[in-house]
């Protein structure tokens, strides 16, 4: 059984991983699972992650030991248009599709069985629209914001597809409707009290990322 290194851009996805995700793995007798949190900048101060670097971390860590699977969970929504085939992927109108075509895109350059490219659609807030009992966590939620989110969760069977607006992304609506919320805090609290499988169930595209890393990793 193979560790798995799962690169990360921030806290949050860190912890999602260390509350959430690393507990469903360790049943499947996956019990080393880290999340690395990159810079996206050298000074590690913030900012977009450059295709490079996120290049340059997961070579390092392939070359290192022989017994891992690698893989990220990074979000689409503003990912920078420096990563591999981005301008052919931004003509595919189906935004599944264009992930897919930028994940492949991403495994022709950095070519090795043990390691799984993830873009997760749109953003990881997304995740957070699956159930309304993880937002039951936040006592002081006002009744009108509740309703709102409520709608939101049944109006996406699959919580990924909500869209990549300006404003409308999922951590834009979140952050609208939730006085308070803080992005580090709450969001891997709203994941776990939500539960994993609740997340895989309602989300295929992350579902399937955590088949291949079972698959991977035995």
């Amino acid at each position: 059984m193979k560790r798995v290194y799962i690169i990360v851009e921030g806290q949050t996805e860190e912890e999602f991983i260390k509350t959430t995700l690393r507990d469903y793995l360790s049943r499947h007798n996956i019990h080393d699972v880290r999340p690395i949190k990159i810079g996206t900048s050298s000074g590690h101060k913030g900012g977009e992650l450059k295709y490079a670097r996120y290049k340059k971390n997961i070579e390092i860590l392939l070359k290192s030991q022989s017994d891992i699977v690698v893989t990220s969970l990074i979000d689409f929504f503003r990912l920078r248009t420096d990563f591999p085939k981005y301008d052919d992927a931004s003509k595919m109108v189906d935004k599944t599709a264009r992930i897919t075509y930028l994940e492949n895109a991403i495994k022709e350059e950095i070519s090795n069985r043990f390691f799984i490219p993830y873009i997760q659609l749109h953003e990881f807030e997304g995740l957070l629209f699956t159930d309304i009992h993880g937002f039951d966590y936040l006592m002081d939620l006002p009744k009108k914001e509740k309703s709102e989110i409520i709608q939101i969760i049944s109006s996406y069977s699959n919580p990924e597809m909500i869209n990549d607006g300006a404003d409308t992304a999922p951590s834009k609506r979140i952050v609208k409707l939730i006085p308070g919320y803080s992005k580090t805090l709450h969001g891997p609290i709203i994941a776990q009290e939500n539960g994993i499988q609740k997340i895989l169930d309602k989300c295929p595209r992350f579902n399937n990322w955590v088949k291949s890393i079972i698959e991977k990793a035995a």
